[in-house]
C-alpha cells in the first residue's frame, strides 16, 4: 500500500494571511528539496502549476504528465498528486484554499496546453499576481485582487481549450446537463456502468447525455464512466492492501476476471501490474 499524506491549505507563513500563494518555480524547489522523503499527497486545495520554460514531470492521481512551456497541470481538492523529480523548469505553482474553487475550473482538463499567445497573456498574469500579492496595502483587498485574477486565470485556461470544449460557445443548459451527469457518475459508478441508468435518472435521453460530453468535454457520455471507474480502480489498487477480487465487488463488476478485462482494456496494464508499478515508484 502507498502512504499518502493528507495536506491541508496553509500559508507558507502565519503573517501571509491570504487564501490563494503564488510560488515560482525555484522556491518550491526549495521546498520539495527540503524533504527528500516527499511522497504521494492528498491536498485539500485547488493547484495550478504553469509551466514558462523547461520540462517538469508530475503525477496526479497515479498518472504522469510531462509539462513543457505553455502547459498548465490542473489538480483538484481530493485528488492525489506526487512532485515529480527537479529539473531546471520555470514558471508558477498557485495554491488557492478549496473554499474558493469555481465551478468552472471542474470543467478543465487535467493538462491544459496553450498556444504562444496564450501562454505568453497566462505569465503576464502569473507575473502580475506575483507583483500584487506583494503589495503593501490592506491585506483583505489584495486578497480579493487575487480572487478575481485567479477567475481570469480559469478563464484564459478555457480560451485556451479547443473551442469544441470553450464553454463560452455552450449552451448554459447543455453546461448544467453535464455538470449533473457528472454528478450522478460521481455518486453511481459503482453501481452503473452504462450510459442508460443515468438517462432515466436524469430525465433525458442517452443521446442527449452524449451531445452534453461532447460539446463540454469531447468525450463520449461512455468515456467519463470509462474514467471515473479507472480513477477509482487506480486509486484502491494503490492506496488500498485489498485483492484485486475485492476491488472488482466494490466497484460493481460480478466476476474479478471481467474486472481485470476492463481494467486492461482501459489502461493497457493489468490490475496486480499497475499495483506494482506505483508502489514500485513509492520507493
Amino acid at each position: 500500500m502507498v502512504d499518502v499524506v493528507p495536506v491541508r491549505y496553509r500559508p507558507h507563513d502565519d503573517a501571509y494571511r491570504l487564501h490563494i500563494e503564488l510560488i515560482d518555480a525555484a522556491e518550491l524547489r526549495a521546498r520539495v528539496a527540503s524533504d527528500p522523503h516527499r511522497g504521494f499527497e492528498r491536498i485539500d486545495f485547488q493547484c495550478f502549476i504553469s509551466v514558462r520554460s523547461g520540462s517538469y514531470t508530475h503525477v496526479v492521481d497515479f498518472e504522469t504528465h510531462e509539462l513543457v512551456g505553455g502547459s498548465c497541470l490542473v489538480i483538484s481538492p481530493g485528488q492525489v498528486h506526487r512532485f515529480g523529480p527537479p529539473s531546471n523548469w520555470t514558471g508558477w505553482m498557485l495554491i488557492v484554499s478549496g473554499h474558493l474553487v469555481a465551478d468552472d475550473t471542474h470543467e478543465l482538463p487535467a493538462h491544459v496546453r496553450l498556444d504562444h499567445e496564450a501562454a505568453g497573456a497566462v505569465a503576464e498574469l502569473f507575473d502580475r499576481m506575483d507583483a500584487d500579492a506583494k503589495l503593501p496595502v490592506d491585506r483583505q483587498q489584495v486578497g480579493q485582487l487575487l480572487e478575481i485574477q485567479t477567475a481570469v486565470l480559469v478563464s484564459r485556461l478555457a480560451l485556451g481549450v479547443s473551442a469544441a470544449t470553450t464553454h463560452q460557445l455552450v449552451d448554459p443548459n447543455v453546461l448544467r446537463r453535464y455538470r449533473d451527469y457528472r454528478s450522478a457518475v460521481d455518486d453511481g459508478y459503482r453501481r452503473w456502468h452504462l450510459v442508460a441508468p443515468y438517462a432515466h435518472t436524469l430525465g433525458c435521453s442517452a443521446r442527449t447525455l452524449n451531445r452534453a460530453c461532447r460539446g463540454i468535454a469531447d468525450v463520449s457520455a461512455k468515456d467519463v464512466i470509462v474514467a471515473r471507474i479507472v480513477l477509482e480502480a487506480r486509486r484502491r489498487l494503490a492506496l488500498t492492501d485489498d485483492t484485486v477480487a475485492t476491488v472488482s465487488q466494490q466497484l460493481g463488476f460480478d466476476e474479478a476476471t471481467n474486472f481485470v478485462k476492463y481494467f486492461r482494456r482501459e489502461t493497457g496494464t493489468t490490475p496486480s501490474a499497475f499495483r506494482a508499478s506505483v508502489r514500485e515508484y513509492d520507493l
